[in-house]
């Protein structure tokens, strides 16, 4: 008897990082890092110049370890309605306030619907 694995997953389509209806750039190479976050590799393109200075002030209060300045940051950028989008069920995938894109790299933690999405759970 042979055995078959069959694994459904919803990475198929491309992962935005969108501001409102702008697309700010890409994400690429996603996996989970634990049960609560995912990251990838971003490509900052077709714009992100002005959301960087936010990501930026984000980036070095986490790197500071100033939690308060972090918060301010976080919502900021939740107030550009800076989000991970899954295209192909276009629809937000990232929980609030939990976007964090530095050196390369976007780290977010994902909503329930994307996890059930990504475990075969629908």
């Amino acid at each position: 008897m042979r055995r078959v694995t069959v694994k459904r997953s919803a990475d198929g389509g491309v992962i935005e990082i969108r501001a409102g209806e702008k697309v700010v750039g890409q994400v690429s190479n996603l996996q989970s890092q634990s049960e609560s976050v995912m990251s990838g590799t971003f490509a900052h393109r077709p714009a992100f110049a002005d959301i960087a200075p936010v990501v930026l002030k984000l980036s070095r209060a986490l790197n500071a370890g100033d939690g308060e300045a972090a918060n301010a940051a976080r919502a900021e950028l939740e107030a550009a309605k800076l989000q991970v989008w899954h295209t192909s069920h276009d629809m937000r995938i990232d929980r609030a306030q939990s976007l964090v894109i530095a050196e390369g790299t976007v780290t977010f933690a994902p909503n329930d619907a994307f996890i059930m999405m990504r475990t075969g759970g629908l």
